[in-house]
């Protein structure tokens, strides 16, 4: 009974979260129009299908290999998506992307496709069922997000 009230606690927990965030999120990209707010939307899906993973690598849910699969394949899909959304120059607030993107288009485009890279990986390594290799994976895969933000992105 005590471990059925934390799962109960904890769904509802998550779910206040979500809504108590999700308009702070949506007041921030608010002012965004055209091709910022496209990728600042995309940019969203993706965090979403990340935390979805991470709540699930922390123990705070369930491991479930065919929602991790899931999760991955809209992170591979939506990672290719990524360089159209750059335009040169589309840099009108409340943008996050730095100018260094374009001067360094080559490395910006290298970043996105191993993004999508790690993303099949954890993919597939999910539909094989080593819960070990698929948490390696998801930390390769949270890596190259975090170094993309790092060069490319302006610091919270």
């Amino acid at each position: 009974m005590n471990n059925l009230y934390r799962k109960h606690f904890l769904v509802l927990f998550i779910a206040v979260l979500v809504l108590t965030i999700q308009p702070l999120t949506l007041m921030a990209h608010g002012k965004a129009t055209g091709i910022v707010k496209q990728r600042m939307e995309l940019m969203k899906k993706i965090e979403k299908q990340m935390r979805s993973i991470s709540i699930m690598e922390k123990g705070k849910l369930p491991y479930d290999a065919t929602r991790i699969s899931q999760h991955a394949e809209m992170i591979r899909r939506s990672s290719s998506k990524i360089p159209a959304l750059f335009p040169e120059g589309s840099l009108h607030k409340p943008t996050e992307a730095l100018p260094v993107i374009w001067e360094q288009w080559d490395q910006f485009l290298d970043e996105t496709n191993l993004l999508e890279q790690e993303a099949a990986e954890l993919q597939a390594l999910a539909t094989e069922g080593d819960k070990q290799a698929v948490l390696e994976q998801f930390n390769k895969l949270e890596k190259s997000c975090s170094r993309c933000h790092e060069i490319f992105r302006l610091e919270d």
